[in-house]
């Protein structure tokens, strides 16, 4: 009941800018793409809940071909969340989103989209950036990419998996390989189950549905302000086709 009651309040807050009394607000919270009203759809979310979101709030969203060329993606704005036009040389998206500022008080109530010199009494500060890599085609050939500072690469297109299917995946921070971070293998259907790569940012992860498949790698890092911290939601998203 709690966590349902923290979903439909940081929608409410998202949509008319109150206050925000629940930290969970800020917490584990990823953008990925889904299928909705046979759309795809930028969702954001945790588990099975969505959240609605202003449209400003993708800062940039990317898109490359099959064959790893930059192409122009379709985008949709709508009152609460974007949506996208799918074509079939569109191999990846790359969307970076802006989640803005949660802060604490001294009384432990969370402000929602407040910075720390705009709420009385603050104790920290908590900028939530998101970034999502999702793979559209099958023949993309999985590879980094530059401008993303947080991402997770698949040793195979996951599209040429099945539900039960293992396979390896590399985080990267900054280009370099992440050692030891943190993921959620299904951010869908497992939310609290963490495991952590390995000394080379290496795992071996089973793929959990024939359809949305979402990983994630969440952390908190700091800033050079002493009241502010970061905190990353990175995800690799991909919809295998159930028939």
């Amino acid at each position: 009941m709690k966590r349902k009651l923290v979903r439909k309040i940081t929608g409410l807050a998202l949509t008319l800018g109150i206050t925000v009394s629940i930290g969970a607000a800020v917490s584990a919270h990823g953008v990925y793409f889904a299928d909705r009203l046979d759309t795809p759809t930028l969702v954001l979310g945790e588990g099975p809940y969505d959240n609605a979101y202003q449209p400003s709030m993708v800062t940039a969203l990317d898109g490359y071909s099959v064959t790893g060329a930059p192409m122009t993606v379709d985008v949709k704005k709508h009152a609460s969340n974007i949506t996208i036009q799918k074509s079939d040389t569109l191999g990846r998206t790359v969307t970076f989103f802006d989640y803005g500022h949660f802060t604490k008080d001294a009384s432990g109530t969370m402000h929602a989209f407040k910075t720390f010199a705009e709420v009385p009494n603050a104790v920290k500060t908590t900028h939530a950036i998101k970034y999502n890599i999702h793979y559209w085609q099958p023949e993309t050939i999985p590879t980094a990419i530059d401008n993303v500072p947080i991402q997770i690469i698949p040793s195979v297109n996951p599209l040429t998996l099945r539900k039960g299917d293992t396979f390896t995946i590399q985080v990267l921070k900054d280009g370099k390989p992440y050692s030891h971070a943190p993921l959620i293998g299904d951010v869908i259907n497992d939310l609290t189950n963490e495991s952590e790569a390995d000394e080379h940012g290496r795992a071996t992860l089973t793929v959990q549905a024939n359809g949305l498949n979402v990983i994630g790698v969440e952390v908190a890092l700091p800033t050079d302000d002493p009241h502010t911290q970061n905190k990353y939601f990175s995800s690799l998203s991909f919809i295998i086709d159930p028939e």
